[in-house]
């Protein structure tokens, strides 16, 4: 009985270690912001005829400047009585499609950015002062999100992963709105939108990498690693290494060849018989500027043989 009672303390140990420690092995640029990146404009200040507006207006600024370049001013006067017949009460919106089969295909790149700045005749925003949305081949692949962030006389930045997105191989068309609903009568809103852009790493790199498990029993026979790959186009693949490691000295070390995208590697231990502690796995590509490494603890196993 206590040998049972023993053997489920450790369990619940090591089930709290786990959590502990996927915390502290979290990489600390999740986005990859160190490294550099290569931009595609998809709609900048002189793109205002590229948008359709209903309820609103929009035309290019030069009142407005971020990062030294115009922008695009999205001004809405909220009327509670003007709106669709069925629906007064409206919905504002600026809609760009994006017509060039070539210019929909999304998949070769990581994010999607622009910044807004906000002036309002309100003392503050309401809790949801806009929303923006994607619309995909249809409406089972599009994609929206609130822009809750944006704040009364100041600029916000918005980087979505192009991993959120169902289909980013294929996106027709992109929307910013508001829910006069939110807003009282004849509130006056002004959005000044920067470039609208994609993003993508100009170089290999490996994101969000930790191992599978913060903590392991130590007669563990492998440690599996997860990570993503970014920054490899058209299909390529590049060398890696991924490792174990205790202080300065390597245990295991795999070589792998992988494509872009999520990746799960388990490292064998090959019988190695590895006393309790902390160690760190290690993901290095080849010829790549920086290691990513991750902590993982070994925990003394209640069915290791004395």
């Amino acid at each position: 009985m206590f040998m049972k009672k023993w053997r489920w303390h450790l369990i619940l140990i090591l089930f709290s270690a786990m959590g502990a420690v996927g915390m502290q092995g979290a990489p600390a640029h999740r986005d990859g912001s160190p490294y550099p990146m290569e931009k595609r404009v998809l709609f900048a200040a002189d793109s205002a005829q590229s948008w359709s507006a209903a309820e609103c207006t929009i035309e290019g600024a030069t009142n407005r400047i971020f990062e030294g370049k115009e922008t695009l001013h999205w001004h809405v006067t909220v009327d509670h009585f003007a709106g669709e017949p069925n629906y007064p009460i409206g919905w504002p919106r600026i809609t760009a499609s994006i017509k060039e089969a070539l210019k929909r295909d999304w998949s070769e790149y990581d994010f999607l950015q622009f910044e807004i700045f906000t002036r309002t005749s309100r003392e503050k925003l309401p809790l949801e002062p806009a929303g923006f949305s994607l619309q995909g081949p249809d409406r089972e692949h599009g994609f929206a999100r609130p822009l809750a962030e944006l704040k009364k006389g100041a600029w916000v930045e918005f980087k979505i992963p192009l991993s959120q997105l169902p289909r980013k191989d294929d996106v027709r068309s992109m929307q910013f709105h508001i829910s006069e609903s939110n807003y009282r009568h004849l509130d006056e809103v002004d959005f000044y939108i920067s470039e609208v852009k994609l993003l993508r790493y100009a170089e290999p790199v490996l994101l969000n990498f930790e191992a599978e498990s913060g903590a392991l029993f130590a007669d563990a026979k492998v440690v599996p690693v997860r990570f993503e790959v970014a920054g490899v186009r058209n299909r390529a693949e590049v060398k890696l290494e991924c490792s174990l490691r205790k202080g300065g000295e390597v245990l295991v070390r795999k070589p792998i060849t992988v494509e872009r995208g999520a990746q799960r590697v388990v490292l064998e231990l090959g019988g190695k018989i590895l006393e309790p502690g902390e160690y760190e796995v290690v993901g290095e590509i080849i010829n790549g500027s920086q290691a990513r490494r991750a902590k993982v603890r070994l925990v003394e196993s209640p069915w290791r043989q004395q």
